[in-house]
């Protein structure tokens, strides 16, 4: 074959796999559309909840989570009244905080606890909101020796105060610190499931996608690394999946790509994703509430859609031409 030929060949193909790469983008954008819809149709007085029995003091730590999702999207995805919805809903998070300083998964009267403490700062700094040294102190308090934070600094006699790898790895993005205990423990423990031990939700990639949410260049190499790893396999269930694929999407791997696929076609004709998130433990108001370990507590899929959403968005903001680097951490 002579250059001119290649090049012949080169300058034909190139169009149908922009035409390819602009059919999927056209797709994200239609499914992102109507997830958002229903996202914001499950909204109630300015915060989300989830629809199961199993969590009802949920609220503060579902808006959070939802919030936090929310502000990875692009303004051109969301119309006025959603971005007005937005605004509203910092608005509650930030009046539901608690006077000891942080936020609550429990009902009124609860104690603070890092993990939901976490998401909300990590929530109204996606949104250029301010956050109160006290919150951040409060997740100080919860680091224990071996590099990990547990749930509340001091805990009921019938709530762990075990590290938690979902927590250290939530608590470590809002503190936007991390040291050599705490990677090690966060590599030890980042393919062990969840439910299995004492955080919020049961998922190892529920870990491994917050992680790479951190700040670039934050992970050190032997965590990114880990986590490379553990996505290199499948996943089951709908949650499961998209969290695979925002991790996928932050590594920049081509297996993102038919992944997306899959999961667009997953969605459902109301907008949503079906929700298959596992609560892993009894973490809420400690009152004894018979919350059993590996039941779905997302029955309305209101975690699921979002977490979708957001992995599709992020693939939206990541040209084709640079999945496959070999530096997947470091990101545009």
């Amino acid at each position: 074959m002579t250059d001119q030929q290649s090049e012949l060949d080169h300058r034909t193909s190139q169009p149908s796999r922009d035409a390819a790469e602009s059919r999927s983008s056209g797709a994200s954008a239609e499914a992102i559309a109507a997830g958002l819809k229903f996202v914001f149709a499950q909204r109630r007085e300015a915060a989300w909840s989830l629809g199961s029995s199993l969590s009802p003091e949920s609220t503060a730590w579902v808006t959070a989570y939802m919030l936090a999702r929310l502000g990875e999207i692009p303004q051109h995805h969301l119309c006025f009244t959603q971005r007005q919805k937005i605004e509203e809903s910092l608005d509650w998070l930030a009046q539901a905080r608690t006077p000891q300083g942080g936020w609550s998964f429990g009902g009124p009267g609860s104690p603070d606890d890092a993990d939901t403490t976490a998401w909300a700062v990590t929530a109204l700094r996606q949104h250029g909101r301010p956050v109160q040294q006290g919150a951040l102190q409060l997740i100080h308090r919860c680091r224990r020796s071996d590099g990990g934070y547990t749930t509340r600094p001091e805990a009921p006699e019938n709530i762990t105060r075990s590290s938690a790898a979902d927590v250290t790895a939530i608590a470590v993005r809002a503190l936007c610190a991390i040291d050599a205990t705490s990677s090690e423990f966060l590599a030890a423990h980042l393919g062990s499931n969840t439910e299995e031990g004492h955080g919020r939700v049961g998922s190892a990639l529920f870990v491994s996608s917050t992680l790479m949410d951190w700040e670039p260049c934050m992970a050190p190499w032997f965590v990114v690394n880990a986590v490379r790893q553990l996505v290199q396999q499948e996943a089951e269930g709908t949650w499961e999946q998209a969290l695979l694929l925002r991790c996928r999407m932050r590594l920049r791997l081509q297996s993102a790509w038919p992944l997306a696929a899959a999961v667009r076609r997953l969605q459902r004709a109301n907008g949503s994703w079906p929700g298959s998130a596992c609560l892993a433990s009894l973490c809420a108001s400690g009152n004894g509430s018979a919350v059993r370990p590996g039941e779905y507590f997302d029955e309305d899929g209101v975690l699921a859609t979002v977490t979708a959403v957001s992995a599709l968005a992020i693939g939206d903001q990541q040209p084709g031409l640079y999945f496959g680097s070999d530096l997947p951490f470091r990101r545009l």
